[in-house]
């Protein structure tokens, strides 16, 4: 079965964050500045999943809470796609990650995938063989999280509701 339309828990980079990673010259110019994320979750594909399964990962995150996180990337790499990436830990996004994780385990909500990629950004799907460069910094603070529809082929995303991170002092 071909994901259809995969439900994602994403960062989304703010306007000026955006501005800063469309500038790039490896960013794919004909996606959206919108369509910029950091996947922080995947969930399961809305197209083969029972109806309530949305409703019950809406509920378990109507009543999570953690703090907003800095999220940086002073990487380009050439995987199957071109992504920012960091050598960093990234050790406030992974502990995220894993909260958010064990939030929505305790509240019962659908996991059938479950996996809690390494926090990246693609910025061209298509991949450009120019291997890895460093590049100045390009980063945020995270504070909201949203559940994120993927519509494959379609370069668009439903978003099915979004939520704030608590300020945190120690967030840059």
């Amino acid at each position: 079965m071909r994901a259809r339309n995969p439900l994602y828990i994403m960062a989304k980079p703010p306007p000026p964050v955006q501005a800063q990673i469309t500038a790039l010259q490896r960013n794919d110019p004909g996606r959206g500045a919108g369509l910029l994320h950091a996947t922080l979750m995947s969930l399961f594909d809305l197209h083969y999943a029972p109806p309530e399964w949305l409703p019950a990962v809406i509920a378990a995150l109507d009543s999570f809470d953690a703090p907003a996180f800095p999220l940086a990337f002073d990487r380009i790499e050439n995987r199957k796609a071109v992504t920012l990436r960091t050598r960093a830990p990234l050790a406030e996004a992974r502990g995220f990650q894993a909260s958010l994780v064990r939030h929505l385990l305790e509240h019962k909500a659908p996991l059938m995938l479950g996996t809690t990629p390494e926090p990246h950004v693609t910025i061209n799907y298509r991949g450009d063989r120019l291997g890895s460069q460093k590049i100045a910094p390009i980063g945020w603070t995270v504070d909201s999280i949203a559940l994120v529809e993927s519509i494959v082929g379609k370069t668009t995303h439903i978003e099915h509701g979004r939520w704030p991170l608590r300020p945190d002092a120690g967030a840059r």
